[in-house]
């Protein structure tokens, strides 16, 4: 993209603001009455940082999002959806979580962005309630690692059924079993722990991550593009907003996956890839991981 095109992007898709003082206070309201800071990071902040570090990864992985039909499977409070919808997207949120649908819609509402975005409450153990190859492209952020473990395969079976041939699944931000510390409980090891000691140790909510080989394969029939394009797009997203020897150290990494046969996304902390729904007559070119 040249400087006149950056340009004229950065104008068509300006960051958004809240223009909606009353479902703000709203927002703030609902989350002051389960005793938290509606201003917290990871609530009224979110959005803030899906902006900064996930909008790039759309922009670079997918392109423009003009008009396309997004699912976010597991959409919490709205943030990511926010970041779509302000990409041209029309989005539809599903989660699970009856008062994070509550907040979602009115952190979407407080953003001027009802209109572009649905949002729907799903149960784990049914179906996903929409027809086969209803949408474009689909993105799992920070989701998959809280389905059960024995729910996984069925909920990944669902969302290849809803996505349209050569649509994209993007993952992000999916706490890897093959880390030391599990990124979101920060506790060291428990990912090496097999499920059996749970009950042992009358632990059973105890937080792990995903197999990666479960994100990459689990779906179906699916080209790994980070993978396909050499990283490029994952290097470019990550360049945008990382320091420049945070940078340098990434690139270094990727460099040593691709002699592993794997790419980098697959291998950190947090999973990330991207890939490519193959329509069923054709084969995905498994030569790399």
């Amino acid at each position: 993209m040249n400087d006149g095109a950056e340009r004229k992007y950065e104008r068509d898709h300006a960051k958004p603001r809240v223009v909606d003082a009353f479902a703000d206070a709203r927002f703030r309201e609902l989350v002051r009455s389960i005793g938290k800071n509606p201003d917290h990071p990871w609530i009224g902040g979110y959005f803030d940082y899906e902006w900064e570090r996930g909008r790039h990864v759309f922009e670079t992985g997918i392109g423009s999002l003009e008009g396309a039909k997004v699912l976010e499977f597991g959409c919490n409070y709205g943030a990511t959806a926010i970041v779509l919808a302000a990409l041209g997207a029309r989005v539809v949120g599903v989660d699970i979580d009856a008062f994070a649908l509550q907040l979602a819609r009115e952190n979407v509402a407080r953003y001027g962005m009802s209109d572009r975005v649905d949002l729907v409450s799903y149960k784990e153990t049914l179906p996903l309630s929409f027809s086969d190859a209803t949408f474009d492209h689909v993105v799992c952020n920070s989701v998959l690692e809280y389905v059960e473990a024995n729910d996984l395969q069925d909920v990944q079976r669902q969302i290849n059924r809803v996505l349209k041939p050569g649509g994209f699944i993007i993952v992000a931000g999916t706490s890897n079993r093959l880390a030391p510390k599990e990124v979101h409980s920060g506790r060291w090891l428990v990912n090496y722990l097999p499920r059996v000691f749970d009950a042992w140790t009358g632990s059973s909510g105890r937080q792990r991550g995903v197999y990666p080989w479960r994100i990459r394969y689990g779906f179906g029939n699916y080209e790994n593009l980070d993978w396909s394009d050499q990283g490029r797009a994952y290097l470019e997203a990550r360049r945008r907003f990382q320091s420049p020897q945070d940078h340098r150290l990434l690139r270094m990494g990727h460099r040593c996956a691709r002699c592993l046969g794997v790419a980098l996304g697959l291998l950190t902390p947090s999973i990330a890839v991207r890939l490519r729904k193959i329509p069923a007559t054709m084969r995905a070119d498994r030569t790399g991981y």
